[in-house]
């Protein structure tokens, strides 16, 4: 097993036009993720550059060291219409080395500088460290923090998200940025069939999300691309041999059913009612995409 590497690299524009999503910019300052979650579809994204979406991508990460000042340069066109920015859909924002190279906190400073909205979406504990910004940047725009949180079962977790903090400290960590009076989320984002998908899985990550301060829950089902396939099969070969019969069956193509999707469409909207978690999603936050299929945006693992 290697060690991870770290790559710097410069980009031209920090923000990234989007088509087909709930929102229409997208901010990653870093490519790669080691979070490692299995079924993250932005494992593909790593095949753009002749890295494969297995090892290299939990192992090779790209840092856009130069992204704040790229951001400023976006943000600052005449042509630019403060739109919200979604921080962190193709790698979690706060992975370790953000606690060492900032890149994150100095884009959210930028962002605060021209009064624009933006959410991010997380898996990680580090995101507490820049609750300032956060509560700073929401008394001038629209803001939202997600948390990901796809099971409270360790057993599961630590299986399918090898290199994540554990659920029971994002739900902490989701109580801290809440108290605070930071609007949060979170995204159940994707359920695994025959893992995390029954209604007892879906209900309890809603009812102790609910009672952590999150106020707007959406649960996604997975989706398969291109080589996001391969290696999910791989881990579920090894974790739940028993399944393959079912998803061989259930992914003729990337998505589920549309019956599996209605299913779950049906379950999150009880788990809402119940929690109350109805909260109306800000225009530019993460909801349900417009095209036919469903997306998972944990990303961003």
């Amino acid at each position: 097993m290697g060690g991870t590497s770290y790559h710097p690299i410069t980009c031209k524009s920090a923000v990234n036009r989007v088509t087909g999503m709930p929102f229409n910019w997208s901010l990653n300052p870093y490519r790669g993720c080691v979070h490692a979650c299995h079924y993250c579809y932005a494992r593909a994204t790593h095949t753009y550059f002749g890295l494969n979406a297995d090892e290299d991508f939990e192992r090779e990460i790209f840092a856009k060291v130069n992204i704040a000042e790229a951001l400023h340069s976006d943000l600052s066109r005449p042509s630019w219409k403060h739109e919200s920015v979604a921080i962190g859909t193709a790698t979690d924002a706060y992975k370790p080395i953000e606690g060492h190279l900032r890149l994150t906190r100095a884009c959210l400073e930028t962002l605060i500088r021209h009064r624009n909205p933006a959410t991010v979406v997380t898996k990680s504990k580090l995101v507490a460290r820049d609750i300032d910004l956060w509560l700073e940047l929401s008394r001038v725009a629209d803001v939202r923090v997600y948390f990901t949180i796809t099971t409270l079962d360790h057993t599961i977790w630590k299986s399918a998200e090898p290199g994540t903090p554990n659920p029971t400290t994002r739900v902490e960590t989701l109580r801290a940025v809440s108290a605070a009076g930071v609007p949060t989320g979170v995204l159940m984002a994707p359920v695994l069939p025959g893992i995390t998908d029954s209604e007892e899985s879906i209900f309890s990550v809603a009812e102790a999300v609910a009672d952590a301060g999150a106020t707007t829950f959406a649960v996604l089902p997975l989706r398969l691309d291109p080589f996001v396939r391969e290696h999910y099969y791989g881990w579920v070969a090894q974790a739940y041999p028993e399944l393959m019969g079912r998803y061989a069956k259930s992914f003729s193509c990337r998505h589920t059913s549309a019956a599996y999707q209605e299913r779950i469409k049906t379950i999150s909207e009880e788990a809402r009612d119940r929690f109350n978690l109805n909260e109306r999603r800000m225009r530019g936050t993460i909801e349900r995409p417009r095209d036919a299929g469903m997306i998972q945006l944990s990303l961003v693992s």
